[in-house]
């Protein structure tokens, strides 16, 4: 479904390739720190597909990043091809939400001999790889970033993530299995509707060694050391600072 070596050349990956944890580890790791979480498609007038062919050619080919749909729909394939059994799901978002939300998150569950893992290359670029058979409330730690699964509402899992000392609701999930199409209509929604975050601000994330660096509009903030640093930066600077933080070349013109 896949060419392996490209995709792997793309994130840099030269580790083993057996199905272990170890390698889901490696993958994963070297996914979330090359492949950077945006939306700028949507800014550019461009429709968002999720057919594998395109997934390809966008991230891999094109060295560009996706959202959730498009990240973890291309990461599931490259598993799989690996020899790594894979569980589609889908969340409800909770961060910045009121009330119950439809599920529109895509996610992962990968299963390593007797043991499931929760894995999550397309959350807000956070990079999540969580034992589901951890004891709730058990903490982990991705990076810089620490999170835990609680029991949730529903018979489902609650993903929760620290912030500024306090444990916040990011988003809960079932483990009914999804297929591919399943994601379609939350795709739309997400890149169609006014009432869509995506549709509202161009975004666009990803993990460093000492932390995080982040554009937002046109607000730029690099986290790391425990310091961050935050800026207004200009039209003109916009396309020179994707491709320096975050290696993006774009040459058509963004909606601003």
């Amino acid at each position: 479904m896949v060419d392996r070596d490209a995709y792997l050349a793309r994130i840099g990956y030269e580790g083993a390739l057996t199905p272990s944890i170890e390698t889901l580890r490696g993958l994963h790791r070297a996914h979330v720190m090359t492949v950077p979480f945006e939306n700028l498609d949507i800014h550019l007038g461009r429709a968002i597909s999720l057919d594998p062919a395109d997934l390809f050619r966008k991230i891999v080919l094109d060295r560009r990043g996706g959202y959730c749909f498009e990240l973890n729909g291309l990461f599931a394939l490259l598993l799989e091809d690996v020899g790594f059994a894979v569980t589609r799901l889908a969340a409800r978002v909770s961060s910045g939400a009121e009330g119950v939300r439809p599920r529109s998150h895509q996610l992962l569950m990968v299963t390593v001999g007797k043991a499931a893992w929760i894995v999550d290359v397309g959350f807000g670029g956070h990079g999540l790889l969580e034992p589901l058979k951890m004891v709730l409330g058990e903490e982990g730690r991705q990076g810089h970033e620490c999170f835990r699964l609680v029991a949730g509402e529903r018979d489902e899992y609650l993903l929760q993530g620290e912030r500024e000392g306090a444990w916040v609701d990011l988003y809960s999930f079932g483990l009914d299995a999804c297929l591919p199409v399943d994601y379609t209509f939350a795709s739309y929604y997400h890149s169609h509707s006014p009432d869509s975050l995506f549709m509202q601000k161009r975004i666009c994330t990803m993990p460093t060694p000492e932390g995080r660096k982040t554009l937002t509009d046109m607000v730029l903030k690099v986290r790391g050391g425990g310091d961050t640093q935050e800026r207004q930066i200009s039209d003109e600077e916009y396309k020179q600072l994707l491709q320096q933080h975050f290696g993006l070349i774009i040459n058509d013109r963004l909606k601003f």
